[in-house]
């Protein structure tokens, strides 16, 4: 096997013990599925903490305020990641359920990284505000940014109620056409069988990643 120049490692992002991806991977879809408590999220932070640490924006869909802490340092004394927090108890900035138009607009013009916590909305409001949000960039971004649905079943279930369709057609067409606009993801959730299949075969196809011993986690 060769050996990677110091140029490609300075290109690699290390997500284990033993385990790196290029860079590129930025570009590629990924899914990221297990049981509760096997690393999914830790996985899916790790990947997105080299990925921003390499330069590349990364937005985080959480429904659960999981995320927050990519903005500190693990004891929690220290500045983390340059990554704004919008909404949650956490957030630097306040959200509200109609501003998922807006919101997207501003990451598309800042093109800083972000975790957009919906933890604070009911599910009809998390569903109102991800729908504005994923179609405002599917038809006005044209830049590289990976979005990151922690809970992707949330976004894309496979059997949706009727006010959930319209969430879940934005997804499909993120996931599977995304990539022309400059957007790719990386689904994660420990329920895969109740993803839309649509969507989660976009992962599938980008790499199917099993969580193993992050290298490190945030909060």
């Amino acid at each position: 096997m060769t050996t990677p120049s110091a140029r490609e490692q300075s290109r690699l992002l290390n997500i284990g013990d033993g385990l790196t991806m290029p860079l590129e991977a930025v570009t590629q879809t990924f899914a990221i599925v297990g049981k509760r408590g096997r690393g999914k999220t830790a996985t899916a932070k790790v990947l997105a903490e080299e990925m921003i640490g390499a330069g590349q924006q990364v937005v985080v869909m959480d429904t659960v305020g999981a995320w927050w802490g990519l903005h500190s340092s693990l004891d929690g004394n220290a500045p983390g990641l340059p990554v704004v927090v919008f909404g949650g108890i956490h957030g630097d900035v306040p959200l509200e359920e109609t501003a998922g138009a807006v919101i997207a607009r501003a990451l598309m013009s800042h093109r800083v990284p972000a975790v957009i916590d919906l933890s604070g909305f009911r599910k009809a409001a998390q569903r109102r505000f991800a729908t504005a949000f994923i179609e405002e960039l599917y038809h006005s971004n044209r830049e590289p940014m990976h979005v990151i649905f922690d809970e992707a079943d949330e976004f894309a279930p496979q059997s949706p109620m009727q006010e959930g369709r319209h969430l879940l057609g934005a997804m499909e067409d993120f996931a599977r056409r995304g990539r022309l606009r400059g957007l790719t993801c990386t689904l994660v959730s420990q329920r895969p069988a109740v993803i839309h299949k649509d969507v989660l075969t976009q992962g599938m196809r980008g790499s199917c990643a099993r969580p193993s011993p992050p290298r490190r986690s945030c909060r």
